[in-house]
């Protein structure tokens, strides 16, 4: 069970972010089974610096994330 102030919650140790939320609106789990969540804190590993992710393409496709590129003076400081 992760540490927290908001929420029960247990935390993932092998992921690279875990969040906090509680139910938002429960308007729609009824007719569409949806459910709005709010995101009340939220925990991000700070190692490793760049991840390495990998993601599923269907039919038994993957890609593995890590190409690391820099576009750092493309963005306003405010944006960044």
């Amino acid at each position: 069970m992760g540490e927290n102030k908001s929420v029960a919650f247990i935390s993932i140790e092998e992921c690279y972010a875990n969040f906090e939320c509680r139910l938002y609106d429960r308007g729609q789990i009824n007719m569409l089974s949806l459910f709005v969540w709010k995101v009340v804190k939220a925990h991000v590993a700070t190692s490793p610096k760049v991840l390495e992710t990998v993601h599923s393409r269907g039919e038994g496709k993957f890609i593995i994330s890590g190409r690391k590129i820099e576009r750092r003076g493309r963005f306003k400081a405010q944006n960044l």
